[in-house]
């Protein structure tokens, strides 16, 4: 595109924004050429934002016929729609959701996940568990989003979900040590943007070789984070401990029962049943009937106290919150 009246903008700007945009958005080749790259067409795509952003770019740009369309998108930031009273549930937790996937394209480009990123990843924690505490009914709407779209993503928001919710139900922990929950359910998988994208996309049994690789993943996490001081150690010992078993059989250390950190038996039981109820290239996705019926028949892996809570809080969402069966 040849230049005409062009505006630079902060490529920082998109980054707290919603995805729908009502005015088109460039990029700059050269001083006179331009391509574009966002349409109010399709939207804000969070992983080519945070690509650009990997690689230097400090500035998209508008044509200036639609500045004041973009005076306008600026008024309504997604942190704005959060704190308005009037907006719907349904609503706020969308909005949620698109700030989560904003910031897990972010996550997923960095070799270390840096300080900014970690802050916003904890606001944003923050911001589901008030949800969950002003609207347990978030699991309802969850329920209709975890098996569609970015899988990885859509996991992560799950398992911080469920995570947070049977923490608070079983009255054990304090409002700090929730949040340190939620953000260990939250980052439980970011070692996984290290690892080959085909052994995670595969629909074929893994090889002895791709096992090892994925048994690393909890390993790589915690590597991933140690400079990261907004992550508290709490959830530093989720992320590391959120594959072990109580029965032993659990990486990367095996260890056994009381050895385990108690918070990462939640988010390990969060992370078996999303798995569960999410569609995988090897697999259809489960119902939550299924589901449960598969944790709660499967020895030593998860703590039986947990799966307990597990079966009377996720049953709750078999009737209000409607999905697909498929075969065991």
């Amino acid at each position: 595109m040849i230049k005409h009246d062009m505006l630079a903008i902060d490529i920082n700007v998109f980054r707290t924004a919603v995805k729908d945009i009502n005015f088109d958005v460039f990029l700059q080749l050269s001083e006179s050429n331009f391509v574009h790259v966002f349409s109010k067409i399709t939207g804000l795509d969070y992983k080519r934002l945070a690509q650009y952003r990997q690689k230097g770019v400090t500035h998209l740009h508008i044509k200036s016929e639609d500045l004041e369309t973009y005076r306008d998108f600026l008024a309504k930031p997604a942190a704005a729609i959060l704190r308005d009273p009037n907006v719907s549930h349904e609503k706020r937790v969308a909005t949620l959701l698109n700030m989560t996937e904003q910031n897990m394209a972010e996550l997923f480009s960095q070799l270390y996940v840096e300080e900014e990123t970690a802050v916003n990843t904890s606001h944003l924690v923050k911001n589901y568990v008030e949800l969950m505490s002003t609207n347990p009914d978030t699991l309802v709407v969850l329920l209709k989003l975890v098996s569609h779209g970015e899988y990885l993503y859509y996991h992560s928001v799950a398992v911080s979900i469920l995570s947070i919710m049977m923490s608070k139900a079983s009255g054990q922990f304090d409002q700090n040590t929730l949040e340190s929950i939620g953000l260990g359910g939250f980052l439980h998988d970011i070692g996984w943007t290290q690892l080959p994208r085909e052994i995670f996309l595969s629909s074929e049994a893994l090889t002895d070789l791709e096992w090892k690789e994925v048994k690393c993943h909890p390993g790589i996490g915690l590597k991933m984070l140690e400079q990261t001081v907004t992550v508290p150690k709490e959830s530093k010992y989720i992320i590391y401990q959120h594959h072990e078993e109580p029965g032993g059989r659990g990486y990367p250390n095996g260890l056994r029962d009381k050895v385990i950190y108690h918070p990462a038996k939640f988010v390990s039981l969060a992370d078996g049943f999303s798995a569960l109820i999410s569609k995988r290239p090897f697999r259809p996705a489960y119902t939550v009937e299924q589901a449960l019926r598969i944790i709660t028949n499967t020895r030593g892996k998860y703590d039986p106290d947990l799966v307990r809570l597990s079966v009377t809080l996720f049953a709750r969402g078999i009737n209000k919150a409607p999905h697909k069966r498929s075969a065991a």
